[in-house]
């Protein structure tokens, strides 16, 4: 059951900035709105490059949730309405892609074709001087 719920969330990644050191106040709107954290860095005290809300400094830090599309939209709004946020944005992050087995070959040493075969390859189909020379002289009669 729990599967089949975590198969219609989303995996989506908050990068947010906070006034205060305790970045309790978001987790509380993460676990309001319904959001599974999987992974979070540490927060971490940085300068702005201009002032927000007359702050100089703030303190950020990211973090990666699972959630269904419409609480990350409730979310979004609740982000802006906390006073302790002074900025905040959320991705949507793309499953990993999974390489098929040819692309896994080519990738692995001794498998696929080296580079000498690839350059081979590649200019099979062009002409030398002479033959390109001969095809301009039948164009151009």
């Amino acid at each position: 059951m729990e599967q089949e719920m975590n198969e219609l969330k989303n995996r989506y990644e908050l990068s947010f900035v906070t006034q205060s050191e305790d970045a309790a106040s978001v987790k509380a709107l993460l676990a309001k709105n319904n959001a599974q954290i999987l992974n979070e860095r540490p927060i971490s005290k940085i300068q702005l490059a201009y002032k927000i809300a007359k702050q100089g400094y703030g303190f950020m830090s990211t973090t990666e949730f699972l959630a269904d599309a419409q609480s990350v939209v409730t979310l979004r709004y609740d982000l802006q309405l906390e006073k302790d946020v002074l900025r905040g944005i959320i991705i949507k992050l793309k499953e990993p892609k999974k390489a098929t087995e040819k692309e896994t070959d080519e990738r692995m040493p001794g498998k696929g074709p080296t580079a000498p075969q690839k350059l081979r390859n590649m200019f099979s189909g062009v002409l030398s001087n002479e033959a390109l020379e001969k095809k301009i002289e039948e164009i151009l009669q």
